[in-house]
């Protein structure tokens, strides 16, 4: 019998899924048996209402209690303790059907989860996948076997609780294997339109964005994700024949490679895929609390610009071929991508 693999992930987000499909596939490849745990979710929901709320409505509020959290020893510790509970009364029996000999985890609420499991079974082995830019302490456990990062800052971020360096991958973001074909079009000018992207649910100021990029010479394709109330928001407006609202999107990874600049908020998953794509990118928007650190990241390396103050004219700067900064960006998303981070990090986790 093959390796038995179960990828546990939480509805929070959509980058969290995408994480885990893309492993998914690259376990299949390798032969071995891989199966989804969501029996997570009946504990996970009223702090995923919550989560939407305070992103949405109390953006001031929810963005300090993110970084307390992470500052704080005595939230983590409670925090832990909560979902080690949920770990003993949800997770042993989901154990004992499946027995898996890999569980891998791409959200911080589910490894916590599956940690007290760990402990009853030592020949288990438990990985965290991040799918940001930096690591919150709730990521943070002392049982986990490995995991797997972006960022050299993420290195740090989990050893500053004295996570063994050495048991850090920094691999990248696990994305589709369809972004992994070279792109044509790479380094040049292309005539596809401007990407408008909210994520996978579609959120941010997108009238505000949207309106000024409509007042530029060039196509727009709007993205709305699955957030048809937002993609119905915009279809009561009048644009120019050049703007197109849809919601969401399968084919991606040939969309960003043939767009000619991607404008939207700092997801991890999107922007390993915006980074993988070589297009360039203005960060317009972001969640407070894990995006405001994705977007300092994104800048810091110069894989994005910040443009919530000064759209239009970046926009006309990095649609240009000329342009300093576009071509900069661009060689530094061809340092950054890393388009093997799936296959990578599952030949990392069968060797050990």
């Amino acid at each position: 019998m093959g390796t038995r693999v179960l990828i546990s992930s939480l509805p929070i987000g959509t980058g969290h899924d995408i994480a885990a499909r893309a492993m998914a596939e690259a376990f299949a490849v390798r032969g071995a048996s891989v199966d989804f745990s969501h029996h997570l979710v009946a504990n996970v929901r009223l702090q995923t209402r919550l989560y939407f709320i305070g992103i949405r409505f109390l953006p001031g509020v929810y963005g300090p209690l993110f970084r307390l959290g992470d500052r704080s020893e005595a939230f983590w510790k409670s925090h832990r303790s909560t979902w080690r509970e949920a770990g003993r009364d949800v997770l042993a029996t989901v154990y004992e059907a499946h027995r898996p000999d890999i569980v891998v985890a791409t959200h911080p609420f589910a490894l916590t989860a599956w940690s007290w499991v760990k402990e009853q079974h030592p020949d288990l082995k438990l990985i965290g996948v991040l799918t940001d830019l930096s690591v919150h302490r709730y990521w943070y456990e002392p049982v986990a076997d490995a995991y797997s990062v972006w960022m050299p800052e993420q290195v740090d971020d989990l050893a500053r609780w004295g996570f063994p360096r050495d048991k850090i991958w920094p691999v990248g973001i696990p994305i589709r294997a369809s972004f992994n074909q070279p792109n044509p079009l790479f380094g040049q000018l292309r005539h596809g339109p401007i990407v408008l992207l909210g994520g996978g649910l579609g959120m941010g100021p997108y009238v505000r964005i949207l309106r000024q990029l409509a007042e530029l010479p060039y196509p727009v394709l709007a993205i709305c994700g699955h957030n048809e109330q937002l993609r119905w928001r915009l279809d009561e407006h009048r644009w120019p024949e050049r703007v197109h609202v849809v919601g969401y999107v399968e084919h991606m990874p040939s969309l960003l490679k043939n767009a000619r600049l991607v404008v939207g908020k700092p997801g991890g998953v999107t922007a390993a895929e915006v980074c993988q794509s070589h297009v360039p990118w203005i960060v317009s928007h972001w969640i407070a609390g894990q995006e405001e650190a994705n977007r300092d990241r994104l800048i810091m390396h110069d894989l994005a610009v910040r443009g919530d103050n000064n759209l239009q004219e970046l926009t006309r700067e990095l649609t240009n071929i000329a342009s300093s900064r576009r071509q900069h960006m661009i060689q530094s998303q061809q340092e950054w991508a890393r388009p093997r981070a799936a296959d990578d990090l599952v030949d990392r986790i069968l060797r050990l």
